[in-house]
C-alpha cells in the first residue's frame, strides 16, 4: 500500500526513485494519482482535463532517466496544470466557453521547463473564467464541499487539498494562488514579478500577472522554482546560502495595521508572529493605506483586461455575465484614475522596498476568514460586511501592485477550515522567502490534505 503523505513530498519522491531497490517508480506513483484523480476529484471538481496517456509516458521516460542516474528532483513528480498555461496537445480553456476548443500547437515556457526537469503532467486544473474573479466554479473546496475554493486558481488548491498531487502550478494577479492556498490549506508563491515567464500562459493583466508554484511545502516549490525561475532565482539562492551561513540573524516584522480578521485569522496572525520571535528578532511595520492598495491593483487589472480582451470581442456573447460585466465596468476606467493608480503603485513599490532595507521577512495575514459558504457574495469580518472578492484580495493585490514575492502558508483552522498568513521578502529575494518559510511553517506544523481524503 502507497503511503499518500510520502508522496506529497518531493524531496521524498526523489529518496524512493533512487533507492538501491528503487522499490517506487514515477510509473507506480503516476498511476496512484491517476486512480485518485478519478475516484475522488467527481466529487471536488478541479479538474477541466485529465492527461493518463501523457502522464504514463512522461512516467515511463522518467523511469529510464533515473535509472541512467539524473539527479533531477522533479524527475517522476506528477504535477497539475492550471487551465491558462498551453502544453502542446492539450486544451486550454480558460475556464471559458469562449476558448472552449482550443487545444495548443507549443507548450508555455514554463512547462517547457518543468518537462524538460522531468516533471508529469496529471492534467489541467480548473481557473476562475479567465482568471477573473475569486470562486472557480464549479470546484468546491475539499475540507466542506459547501464552501468557496477562491480564486483564480481554485482548481490547482482544491486538488492538491485533495490529494490529488504533490505539486501545481498557477497564477496570480490579485492574490490569485495565495487567495486559494490559504482557503485549502496549502502553500502557494507569488514570485517576484518578472522572475518566471509568462509566454504561452493566457493573460489577465500582464504588468500584474506572475505564475508561481503550489504544493504542500515551500521547499517543494523551491525545487520548482530552480527549474522556472531561471538564472535569476539561482542567483538569489546561492545568496541566501551564503548569508544563513554567515550568522545572519533574521529580522522579521509584522503588519501593524492589517485591517479586520475572524478570529481564527487572528489566531492564525498572531502564533506565526511569535514563530517569528522565535527564529530571529521582530518589530511592527506600519503600511499606509495597505488596505487601500487592492482598488489600486483592481483599477490597472481592469484597464489591463479590457485591452487582452478585445482579441475575443466577437464572441463576448459566450462569456459569464460575471466576468462580461466586470469587463464592461473596467472599460468606464477614464484616464486620469489610471493614471492615479499607476503614480500611487510607484509610490507604493518605493515604500516597500523601504521597509525591506531594515527586516528580511515581512509577516502578513492571508485571507481574512474562512472559506465562505458557496453562493456568498458577501462576507462579515468583525463588524463590517465587505464584498466578497475585494474582501479576499485585500491582503494580497498589493505584491503584484509592488513586485515582492509573497508566499502563502497555512496557520490555523476555524471552524474545521484551514486559514493562512502571508510571509513577504525584498523583491528578488525569492530563495531567502522560502527558505525562511520552511522553517516557519515546519514550526506551525499544519497538515495540507483534508482529512476526508486522506
Amino acid at each position: 500500500m502507497i503511503d499518500l503523505e510520502r508522496m506529497l513530498s518531493v524531496s521524498r519522491l526523489a529518496t524512493e526513485y533512487r533507492r538501491r531497490r528503487q522499490a517506487l517508480s514515477p510509473v507506480d506513483v503516476t498511476d496512484f494519482f491517476l486512480d485518485r484523480v478519478e475516484r475522488i476529484d467527481p466529487k471536488i471538481k478541479s479538474m477541466v482535463t485529465v492527461t493518463p496517456d501523457l502522464a504514463r509516458r512522461q512516467a515511463a521516460a522518467a523511469a529510464r532517466r533515473i535509472a541512467d542516474g539524473d539527479p533531477s528532483p522533479l524527475l517522476g513528480v506528477p504535477m497539475l496544470v492550471k487551465d491558462l498555461v498551453d502544453v502542446a496537445g492539450v486544451r486550454t480553456t480558460a475556464g471559458s466557453a469562449v476558448l472552449c476548443d482550443n487545444v495548443a500547437s507549443r507548450s508555455a515556457q514554463v512547462w517547457q521547463l518543468l518537462e524538460r526537469a522531468g516533471a508529469i503532467l496529471l492534467g489541467k486544473a480548473n481557473t476562475h473564467e479567465f482568471a477573473y474573479g475569486g470562486t472557480t466554479e464549479p470546484t468546491v473546496n475539499p475540507w466542506d464541499t459547501k464552501r468557496l475554493v477562491g480564486g483564480s486558481s481554485g482548481g490547482p488548491a482544491a486538488g492538491l487539498a485533495a490529494g490529488l498531487a504533490p505539486l501545481a502550478l498557477g497564477t496570480d494577479t490579485a492574490g490569485s494562488v495565495r487567495i486559494p492556498a490559504n482557503l485549502c490549506g496549502v502553500v502557494g508563491l507569488k514570485p517576484t514579478n518578472g522572475t518566471v515567464s509568462a509566454r504561452g500562459v493566457i493573460p489577465l493583466a500582464p504588468s500584474l500577472d506572475i505564475v508561481g508554484p503550489m504544493g504542500h511545502h515551500p521547499d517543494d516549490l523551491a525545487a520548482v522554482m530552480k527549474v522556472i525561475g531561471g538564472a535569476r532565482f539561482a542567483a538569489a539562492s546561492t545568496t541566501a546560502v551564503t548569508e544563513r551561513s554567515s550568522g545572519h540573524r533574521l529580522r522579521f516584522g509584522y503588519l501593524e495595521n492589517p485591517g479586520p480578521m475572524s478570529p481564527g485569522v487572528q489566531r492564525a496572525f498572531e502564533d506565526t508572529i511569535a514563530v517569528a520571535s522565535r527564529l530571529g528578532t521582530v518589530e511592527r511595520v506600519r503600511l499606509e493605506h495597505f488596505g487601500r492598495s487592492v482598488f489600486v491593483n483592481f483599477t490597472l487589472l481592469g484597464v489591463e483586461a479590457v485591452f487582452v480582451h478585445e482579441q475575443w470581442a466577437d464572441r463576448r456573447e459566450l462569456y459569464s455575465a460575471y466576468v462580461r460585466e466586470r469587463l464592461e465596468q473596467a472599460a468606464l476606467t477614464n484616464a486620469v484614475d489610471y493614471e492615479r493608480a499607476r503614480r500611487t503603485a510607484a509610490t507604493y513599490r518605493a515604500t516597500v522596498d523601504e521597509i525591506f532595507r531594515d527586516i528580511d521577512v515581512l509577516v502578513v495575514p492571508g485571507v481574512p476568514f474562512a472559506a465562505p459558504k458557496l453562493g456568498a457574495t458577501t462576507v462579515r469580518v468583525g463588524r463590517t460586511t465587505e464584498d466578497r472578492d475585494t474582501a479576499m484580495c485585500r491582503n494580497t493585490g498589493f505584491a503584484n501592485v509592488t513586485g515582492h514575492p509573497a508566499l502563502a502558508l497555512p496557520a490555523g483552522s476555524e471552524q474545521g477550515l484551514p486559514v493562512g498568513v502571508q510571509l513577504v521578502a525584498a523583491r528578488g529575494a525569492d530563495a531567502d522567502l522560502l527558505a525562511v518559510g520552511g522553517q516557519v511553517w515546519r514550526n506551525l506544523a499544519m497538515g495540507t490534505v483534508a482529512q476526508r481524503w486522506q
